[in-house]
Formats: C-alpha cells, sequence, structure tokens
C-alpha cells in the first residue's frame, strides 16, 4: 500500500524529522546563498579594498564566504583583526565554528581563523601587508 503525501504534509514530515539538524529546505531545493557587505575592524587598508560576501544557512549551521581585494595592500593582526558575523550566533557557552583564511594569489594558506561566537566575529590570522586577493571560508552553529 502506497501513501500519497500532500507538499504541505509532506514539508511538515520533513520538519518533524530533521529538527536536529538537516533542513528540510534543502532537501526541497530552497536553499540560497545570500550576499552581504561584511564589517571589518582593525585592517590596515592602502586604498579601499573591495570587499564581499555570502552567506547559506543549512540546518542549524550558517557557512559564510568573503573575498578581499586590495586596492593597494591589506594588513591584518591576530587577536586584533575581525569581521563581524552576518547572523546571530547560537548559545555562545555551547556553539562553536572554524574558519580559514587563503591568500589566492599566490595560492597558499594564511592561517585558521577563530570564530568567537561570544562576540559575533571571526577573529582572522596576522597577514603582512600584500596587494593579492584573500578569501574566508568558515562556518558556525546559529
Amino acid at each position: 500500500m502506497f501513501v500519497v503525501i500532500e507538499p504541505s504534509t509532506w514539508q511538515e514530515f520533513l520538519q518533524w524529522v530533521n529538527r536536529g539538524g538537516f533542513a528540510w529546505r534543502d532537501l526541497l531545493g530552497q536553499d540560497k546563498w545570500l550576499e552581504w557587505t561584511p564589517v571589518r575592524t582593525g585592517w590596515t587598508d592602502v586604498g579601499t579594498p573591495t570587499v564581499t560576501g555570502r552567506f547559506r544557512i543549512v540546518g542549524r549551521e550558517c557557512g559564510i564566504q568573503i573575498a578581499i581585494n586590495p586596492a593597494t595592500s591589506i594588513a591584518t593582526v591576530a587577536g586584533t583583526s575581525y569581521i563581524d558575523l552576518p547572523v546571530t550566533a547560537a548559545n555562545a557557552a555551547a556553539s562553536c565554528g572554524m574558519g580559514n583564511m587563503m591568500n589566492v594569489t599566490a595560492n597558499t594558506g594564511v592561517g585558521v581563523c577563530v570564530v568567537r561566537v561570544s562576540l559575533g566575529r571571526i577573529y582572522v590570522p596576522t597577514q603582512a601587508a600584500s596587494g593579492n586577493n584573500f578569501t574566508i571560508a568558515a562556518w558556525y552553529e546559529i
């Protein structure tokens, strides 16, 4: 015997089955990347860099991707230079996340980024002044 499930019932079923993790909207193809303008603090810029960002929510996880293209150069200091997260993180004591910063021009890793959910920030590693293009990819719990 087969049971025909109406779309609204199917969505409700998927929500019920996947409450703690995988999002039903991903099964239905309704997820998408959203653009946002990353707010940076503690970066040393020569010229005005082009900074673009996008984020995607899947279940209780937020993935972010950021591109930094310097006008002349950028520099960062670990523990001081950071970017504000686009979506509020989950309970600061229990949530986690991680990220990496890459030098796209040189095809090398700059280092690990620290996601401080309690502060709503992602701290970047130290990068000496450079005119190369950089990307940051990270995830954290929401």
